[in-house]
């Protein structure tokens, strides 16, 4: 009899290794395997930032196809990393991009998904306001955040979690720094399915509505 094999993901994200979108989404599978009891491998390919990714997914996708992924899912910000004052965001410009270097690299005819998050991953972190709390208490002084209204409508997701930092620890936010520790507090994914980029995200890494 066959042995039937878990499918495999690969996914590009707009950071560089252990990043926060590498640490957060290597969290985010092992949940979604827990959770959903749906088996399935993970091949993350760090781009280092999204302008690299735009460039150069075609023929990463590619590659991952060749050597054995099932699916790819393409995850990037809406919001530029140094979004200029007044600048409008617009993700249809980069989804445009996007879909010409896959078709340069002659892949758009396989399972590849584009997903983008309105508006940059901290809007999917700030929608667990337990996760929050718990990475900025400390023994001696328990914090408790507020839930946060709409965190994938905020203007400046990035600058709402610098703000917790320096409010509730009295320190810089780094993302890179601070990927762990969301990782660590991040215990299910029921806060985060509240945001409709994330769930687009997890049924296209899955492969199933959820």
């Amino acid at each position: 009899m066959a042995i039937s094999r878990a499918s495999r993901v690969g996914i590009l994200v707009e950071c560089g290794r252990d990043g926060l979108e590498d640490v957060l989404c290597r969290r985010v599978c092992e949940l979604l395997r827990a959770q959903t009891g749906i088996g399935f491998e993970i091949d993350i390919v760090p781009m280092d930032n999204k302008a690299r990714l735009i460039q150069e997914c075609g023929t990463v996708t590619a590659r991952l196809l060749d050597d054995g992924c099932h699916r790819i899912v393409i995850l990037w910000d809406e919001r530029p990393a140094w979004p200029r004052i007044g600048e409008p965001l617009c993700w249809h410009n980069d989804r445009q991009n996007i879909l010409a270097n896959l078709r340069q690299a002659q892949v758009t005819n396989r399972p590849v998904h584009l997903v983008c998050i309105e508006r940059e991953f901290e809007s999917w972190l700030l929608f667990d306001h337990q996760m929050l709390s718990d990475v900025l208490s400390t023994k001696a002084h328990p914090i408790r955040v507020s839930s946060q209204r709409n965190p994938d409508r905020m203007p400046n997701p990035k600058g709402t979690m610098t703000s917790l930092f320096r409010q509730h620890r009295g320190m810089r936010y780094v993302d890179i720094q601070h990927a762990p520790q969301f990782a660590r507090c991040l215990r299910n994914l029921s806060r985060l399915r509240r945001c409709a980029t994330f769930r687009r995200f997890a049924e296209r890494v899955t492969g199933r509505t959820l």
